[in-house]
């Protein structure tokens, strides 16, 4: 009889903790748009662009988001990786290339950390 309570308790708790919201067993991640997803690394104080159905991407430090561009700097580089979600097309493109095309211009670029925080875990922007 202890043995089917153990077992019982054990279901119910494994079943609560599945169903619930919170990441427990991993990075937590942040969907922007298009299946692109901001992460926290594990060491905390990075942060990855994750691309759709992947679970690694590019460690970045700066990034800005305009439906349905995502602007990202990786981490010691001097070019920005733009990606277009609608049509799934990454290009790269020099600091001077991006304040002067006024596409990329309507990008706000934001530390990756404060855009961590403005993101909600449960509800992607497009």
């Amino acid at each position: 009889m202890d043995l089917l309570r153990n077992l019982v308790a054990f279901l119910t708790v494994f079943v609560c903790l599945c169903s619930c919201e919170a990441n427990l067993f991993g990075p937590e991640s942040k969907e922007i748009g298009g299946g692109y997803r901001l992460k926290r690394a594990n060491d905390h104080d990075r942060f990855v662009l994750i691309i759709p159905n992947e679970s690694g991407g590019l460690i970045i430090d700066e990034i800005g988001w305009h439906e349905p561009f995502i602007a990202a700097r990786a981490s010691g580089s001097q070019y920005w990786d733009v990606i277009n979600t609608a049509h799934a097309q990454h290009i790269r493109v020099s600091d001077p290339q991006r304040k002067s095309d006024p596409i990329y211009q309507s990008i706000q670029i934001k530390s990756a950390e404060i855009a961590w925080k403005d993101l909600n875990r449960n509800k992607r922007l497009w």
